[in-house]
Parts: structure tokens; C-alpha cells; sequence
């Protein structure tokens, strides 16, 4: 019996459902692009269970160990918090934000499994606001494209590809990353401009497709270009639009994008399914190419041309080899490969097995290299923890701004680790003796062909590691080879949640979940079961988020699953309002039937009455994997009989009545964008229009967002026509007198606006035909 298995099976103890009015922190109408504020509560540590009969693992509730009178745990050095928030959007948009920025599922990792990728499209519906993506354009250099088409293997239909480029000037390649796909992207685009006229446009935000065709004639030159949109979504129409604007600049642009997100079928003619070469095949072009110049510069006498032949042809034919490429996740982790065997190129082959081993573990030996305590320094024998706990956070926060690894990991160094640690003299501190360059060594850090990346110049300067798996490799030695880092690691990610930046809160979470993957009993004792508990909503958001990354490996799929509803029946509101977040992630996703059941339930329940959890779920649900059940729920919801169930469907759509259809349409509303050619969901969205405009707690935000829909009419005439049908429903009696005051009153603030003025001439015509109205 498991850790937590057995801590379930000692039996619940009564647990207090908290009182108390909901916290005032939820302003009428929160700003998305306002910092959030600081929640630094700590998780309630109650000696009770989450429920004895629970279907998976629910181990008891019991507080952390205390570790000695100077060891303070994380829980008693933290503010407290109020009670629940009810904030509709602002919290929400923040989060959705920073997962999409920092998500880590796209990055392949030997414990965890690759995922689809959680990023979602909700972009914000902003008007009369700066709505410009910043795009870079890197130039890529010259001699690094000839080093592609010397080493580039011809995929599956590039003929034809080469030839779509060049007749439309954009091209679409859809394929795993790690397929090769930039290498293809390089070479298609050296055979229809020179070499050194190569450029990356790059964007961390998305539209970068609809910045670049609104901003052509800036960034679109007479040159090549590469675009990596991740998993970004991309339309047929963005395509055709962004060929014809190309096809006047003279430019040719390929598009990378990831298969399931990116359908190829639905893209022609500007479509291709991108499929990695033979793995074979690229180990001996590139072993050939890297022993071609050897026997020249070679010391060894007996080094010749005919020696690197048969070296090369004895690898090829190698079984361990083979096997070694069976295994190999990418096309670039074979290039590694083929660099490590042309360096054993003298090498007895009864040391292949050697060689091999020290090329599947030259990450972690590059990690434990890292963490090792130097004994000797030119100053004599110097202990610098700042220099370990610095590594750690910038293998952690990879990818993230300097700012946060320089914050994390004098949080690790100056505030954790002192209470793990007896130090006799503490090491001397001068602010220019900690330069970058010192505490990161080069190994670690992405080398100067980062360019190639499309990432050299990043403003804020980010870290960036030599690989990505690198940062896995570390969280791995961290947790299994250090037995005494463990509670510290524990306690600074509790710390790092609790903190005011949603992307480290976020990261943290991440780490949370890689971890549960190594070791799911005592990570989900020690850590995620506190979070999962607590008072503080940054806390049970990075539970529900940690068990989404923890649900990447298949092995964890169903155990997460079963964690979730265990909390579901937990008779603590804590632990309920963590399951209702963590259906509003890719675990929900997986099960949309079951994910609307039990959000359902949730909202019937009066401890969640005043948490935004169930609506914040539900609105992840429908911007990312089931706008049509969402939809149909939503609906159900705000006519039943359950109040709670109504303030939560009030809640989703306050939430999502923010966000527009996409990039190519930011001033139409996602709800109105689908009720314009859905008559029941036009009705559904009447009815909850109305609840939410005769709502006590909702009516100001409501209105005021109600507002923003008309304003966005006046940009858009398809949806003006929509809202000048839809309105009048939405605002009759009783609301029509209640309507008429707030359109004068938007009138005398947007003179301008056409649909303000319509409706309103139209609403008093209506009024004064009815006069029963008032």
C-alpha cells in the first residue's frame, strides 16, 4: 500500500466548513491588465482527510513535520488571506495568460510524458486599447544556413513544396516538433532568395499572423522569413490574406506549426504535413560531414580517409546504435549523437556501450556538475550557496525573464536555505561578485546560435539553457541524488506560489507537477495536499495546476483523475474549490461529459458559493475544448432552481463576455460570435444577459460590459446588425427603463458611436409603443 493510500484508509476526522462573507477584493469592474495582487496566505493545515472512501488516494491532512525551533515552515512565515474571491475575468485572464507564455508540455522529457499542450486562445476583448504584438526579425546567418543544405535530407513531398513557395509565397509545415522542420523551413527558403537574406519573425504573444499582415509593408521585405507559431491556431483566410500581401513584398514566408492543433487537409493549398527523415539517414549524413575534414587535423599517424569510412559504416550497422536511434526523440538529439560518435571516431568498438551511456547521460552529468560544491577556489576554501541556488532557478525558470530567476533564487538562497543549514561564517557578499557569468558556467547556457531560434533578442533577457530537457535533467537530480534538498525544494515552491507574479506562480506549479511524476506519494503528502487545502486561491490554483502537469505522464493519468474526484468529496470547501479548478484544465478536457457532472454538482454547493473556481472552469471549458456543451450547460444552469448554479453561470458569463472570437476578429465577442449563426444560442445568451442585468451583485459589471459589446459594434457591422436584434430582447421589461438610462448616458460618452445612438432611438420607439413597459 502506497503513502498516501494508506494515510487514506486511517479514516476522516471532522472538518469545519468555514463562514464568513466573501472577501472584497473583487472590484466591480477589474482591469485584466492590472498586477494581481499578492496572496501570501498559507495552506490551512487541519489534521483531517478528504475523505476515507474517497476512489484514489486522499492520504490525511496532517501539518508538516516541524524541523527545530530555527527551521520556521513556510505556513507560519506567510500573511493571511481572506477567505474566497469572486473576481470575474481579471484573475483569470492573468492566469490564462501566463500558462500560455510558460507552458512546459510541449518540451519533450524522459520522466513525462509529452503532452498536446495547454495553451488556449483567449485573447481579451479590449477596445480603443493598443492591441500591437511586438514582432522581432532576426536575421539568420549565413554560414548557418550552409550548414543546413549541407546536412539537409529531403523529406516526403519537398519537391512539391518547393514549388507551392514559390508560386503562392507562403507555405505551411505541419509537423512535431523535433521533426526537423526549421531545417526543411531553411533550405525550401535558400531556393528562393540568397543565403544571407533569411530572417525569424518572431512573437512570444498570439495573432503574430495578423500583426504581420497588418504591419506588411514594415516587416515583410523583398527576404525569406520563418514563423514558428508553437501551437498556435492558424485559418485558411489568414493564409490567403498573408500570400497576397507577401506576394507584393516580394517576400517568402514559411509557417511552422504543430500537428492536431494544425490540420493540414483544411489548409490547402498552403498546407503540408512536415514528417521527419530517416533517423538513419541523418546520423550518417551528418557523421560524414563531421569526419570528412578528420584525417587532415588528426595526430595519429594511422588516421586516414578509409578509416573514417569504415568507422562510419560500422556505427551505421551497429545494433546498439540502432537501438540507441529507435529511442531518439528528435532529429536534433541524433545530431548530438552523431557529435559524441565522431568524437570516439578512435575509439575500440568494445566501447561503444561506454560511449553510448555517456551520451544518454551527459545531461545529468552536466546537472550534477552544476550542483557540486567547488572545494577549492583561487581566494582558498569558499562556500557560496547563492551560487547552487542561483543554478537551480535558472534551470527552473528557463525560458522565463532574468528578473524572476534573479528573484527565485535569492529567495532559495537568503531566505530558505539558512533554515536547513548551519553556517559558521557567512560568506562575504559584494554586489559585483555575483556576475552572471560567474554563477552560470557556459556549458549550461544556450550558445551564441541561439539566433537560429528565433530567441536571441529577448528584451526582457531571458535564461535560456544549452537544452531544454536540461531543466527536467535538474529537477530530477535535485529531488533523487540530494536527500537533504528535498524540504527546502518543498518549501521554496510553496513560497514561490504564494508570491505576486502569476508566470513564477505558475512555473512553480509546473515543477510541482514534474515532480509528482518522480515521486506522486510523498510529493502529494508534503506539498500538493497543503495547496490543495489551503485558504489562499494561489495555493489551490497551483494544486489544480501541478496535477494538470502531473497528468502528462500516462502512468499518472488515471491517479490524477481519481485525486480530483476524491476532493470533489471532500466534505472541506478548501478541497472542493481545488477539484473545481482542476477541471478547468486539460484533465477536465479529457472527459467533458464528466467534467460538466461534476461542475455541476460543485456549483450546487453553498461552500462554493462565493469562489469563482466553477465559472473560471467553465470558461476554460468553452474558450478551449467544448464551447457547445458549455454552452447547453450554461444555459441549464441559469434557469434552475439552484441559485448557486445561476451566480455561477452569472459568473461565466461575465468571464467570457471579455474575450473576442480570435485574433482576425478582436472586436467580436466569442458569445456573440457564435450566437450569430446559432438561433438557441442567441436565446440561451438572452436569458443570460438578463439574469446578469437584474443580478444585485452583478448588474454594475454587466452593464458596463454590455457597454463594450455596443462599442465593438461600431467596428464591426456584422456584429452591429447581430446587437441591434439582440439588444432589444435582452432589455426588455422590466429592464427597459433601466436600459434607456444607461444608453443615454453611453451616448453622452460615446457620442461617436453608431450603435449606441441606433439602439437607443430604437429602444425609446419601443418603449413609446408599449407604454405597459414602465
Amino acid at each position: 500500500m502506497s503513502d498516501t493510500e494508506q494515510a487514506a484508509a486511517e479514516g476522516a476526522a471532522p472538518e469545519d466548513v468555514p463562514g464568513g462573507e466573501p472577501s472584497s477584493g473583487a472590484a466591480d469592474e477589474p482591469a485584466p491588465s492590472a498586477a494581481e495582487p499578492a496572496e501570501a496566505a498559507a495552506p490551512a493545515l487541519a489534521a483531517a482527510s478528504d475523505r476515507a472512501d474517497a476512489p484514489a488516494t486522499a492520504p490525511a491532512d496532517d501539518a508538516l513535520p516541524q524541523r527545530g525551533d530555527s527551521k520556521v515552515s513556510p505556513q507560519e512565515t506567510e500573511r493571511a488571506a481572506p477567505r474566497r474571491e469572486t473576481d470575474e475575468g481579471g484573475s483569470f485572464s492573468r492566469y490564462q495568460e501566463a500558462r500560455q507564455q510558460i507552458s512546459l508540455n510541449r518540451l519533450n522529457r524522459s520522466a513525462v510524458a509529452q503532452g498536446g499542450g495547454n495553451a488556449i486562445y483567449a485573447e481579451q476583448l479590449s477596445i480603443g486599447g493598443d492591441n500591437r504584438v511586438e514582432v522581432q526579425a532576426l536575421s539568420v546567418p549565413s554560414l548557418l544556413v550552409a550548414q543546413q543544405l549541407d546536412c539537409h535530407l529531403d523529406v516526403d513531398q519537398q519537391a512539391q513544396m518547393a514549388a507551392r513557395l514559390a508560386a503562392q509565397h507562403v507555405l505551411l509545415l505541419a509537423g512535431k516538433p523535433g521533426s526537423g522542420r526549421q531545417s526543411t523551413a531553411l533550405t525550401l527558403l535558400a531556393g528562393c532568395c540568397p543565403d544571407d537574406r533569411i530572417k525569424i519573425l518572431h512573437s512570444e504573444a498570439p495573432g503574430i499572423l495578423q500583426e504581420i499582415s497588418r504591419r506588411a509593408d514594415e516587416l515583410l521585405t523583398p527576404d525569406g522569413f520563418v514563423i514558428d507559431l508553437d501551437d498556435r491556431e492558424v485559418k485558411l483566410s489568414t493564409l490567403e490574406t498573408l500570400a497576397h500581401l507577401a506576394r507584393k513584398q516580394g517576400a517568402f514566408v514559411v509557417v511552422l506549426g504543430v500537428l492536431g492543433r494544425v490540420d493540414p487537409d483544411q489548409l490547402r493549398p498552403h498546407a503540408f504535413e512536415h514528417r521527419r527523415p530517416a533517423l538513419g539517414e541523418v546520423l550518417a549524413v551528418h557523421l560524414r560531414r563531421l569526419l570528412a575534414g578528420h584525417p587532415g587535423a588528426c595526430t595519429d599517424p594511422d588516421c586516414s580517409a578509409e578509416h573514417t569510412t569504415a568507422f562510419t559504416a560500422r556505427m551505421l550497422e551497429s545494433p546498439q546504435v540502432q537501438r540507441t536511434l529507435d529511442g531518439a526523440v528528435s532529429v536534433r538529439s541524433v545530431v548530438e549523437f552523431a557529435e559524441v560518435l565522431a568524437q570516439s571516431v578512435h575509439t575500440e568498438d568494445t566501447s561503444l556501450t561506454e560511449v553510448i551511456g555517456q551520451w544518454r547521460d551527459r545531461l545529468r552529468r552536466l546537472a550534477k556538475q552544476l550542483l557540486r560544491v567547488p572545494t577549492e577556489t583561487p581566494q582558498g576554501s569558499v562556500l557560496d550557496p547563492h551560487r547552487q541556488a542561483f543554478r537551480i532557478a535558472y534551470a527552473f525558470f528557463h525560458g522565463l525573464p532574468l528578473a524572476d530567476v534573479f528573484e527565485a533564487g535569492q529567495l532559495l538562497s537568503a531566505s530558505v536555505l539558512p533554515r536547513y543549514e548551519t553556517r559558521e561564517l557567512a560568506p562575504a557578499n559584494h554586489v559585483f561578485e555575483r556576475e552572471l557569468d560567474q554563477l552560470i558556467p557556459p556549458e549550461m547556457l544556450a550558445s551564441a546560435d541561439a539566433a537560429s531560434d528565433g530567441r536571441a533578442d529577448d528584451n526582457p533577457r531571458c535564461a535560456r539553457l544549452v537544452d531544454e530537457e536540461l531543466m527536467h535533467v535538474v529537477i530530477e537530480v535535485v529531488w533523487h541524488d540530494y536527500d537533504s534538498l528535498r524540504h527546502p525544494l518543498l518549501e521554496w515552491l510553496t513560497a514561490l506560489v504564494a508570491g505576486p507574479l502569476e508566470r513564477i506562480r505558475v512555473r512553480a506549479a509546473q515543477i510541482a507537477g514534474i515532480l509528482l511524476s518522480h515521486d506522486f506519494d510523498s510529493v502529494y503528502r508534503d506539498l500538493i495536499r497543503n495547496w490543495a487545502g489551503g485558504k489562499n486561491t494561489a495555493y489551490r490554483q497551483s494544486a489544480a495546476l501541478a496535477l494538470e502537469m502531473a497528468a502528462h505522464d500516462p502512468r499518472l493519468v488515471q491517479r490524477v483523475r481519481g485525486q480530483i474526484r476524491s476532493w470533489l468529496g471532500s466534505p472541506r470547501w478548501q478541497f472542493q474549490d481545488s477539484a473545481a479548478r482542476a477541471y478547468g484544465t486539460l484533465v477536465g478536457a479529457q472527459d467533458v461529459p464528466d467534467t460538466l457532472w461534476a461542475l455541476r454538482e460543485l456549483g450546487t454547493r453553498p461552500e462554493l458559493a462565493f469562489s469563482s473556481s466553477v465559472a473560471f472552469s467553465m470558461a476554460w471549458l468553452y474558450l478551449s475544448a467544448a464551447p457547445g456543451p458549455a454552452s447547453d450547460a450554461l444555459d441549464h444552469w441559469i434557469t434552475s432552481d439552484n441559485d448557486h448554479l445561476t451566480q455561477h453561470a452569472i459568473r461565466t458569463l461575465l468571464i467570457l463576455s471579455r474575450y473576442s472570437a480570435g485574433p482576425d476578429r478582436r472586436d467580436r465577442p466569442v458569445l456573440a460570435d457564435t450566437a450569430m449563426t446559432d438561433p438557441d444560442r442567441a436565446d440561451a445568451l438572452v436569458r443570460l444577459w438578463r439574469h446578469a442585468l437584474m443580478g444585485q451583485h452583478s448588474s454594475t459589471r454587466a452593464w458596463d460590459q454590455l457597454r463594450r459589446w455596443l462599442l465593438a459594434g461600431d467596428a464591426d457591422k456584422e456584429l452591429a446588425a447581430f446587437l441591434d436584434a439582440l439588444v432589444p430582447r435582452i432589455c426588455a421589461r422590466p429592464l427597459s427603463l433601466r436600459a434607456g438610462f444607461y444608453l443615454g448616458m453611453w451616448a453622452g460618452r460615446h457620442p461617436d458611436s453608431r450603435t449606441v445612438r441606433q439602439l437607443r432611438h430604437q429602444l425609446a420607439k419601443d418603449t413609446f409603443a408599449t407604454p405597459s413597459a414602465s
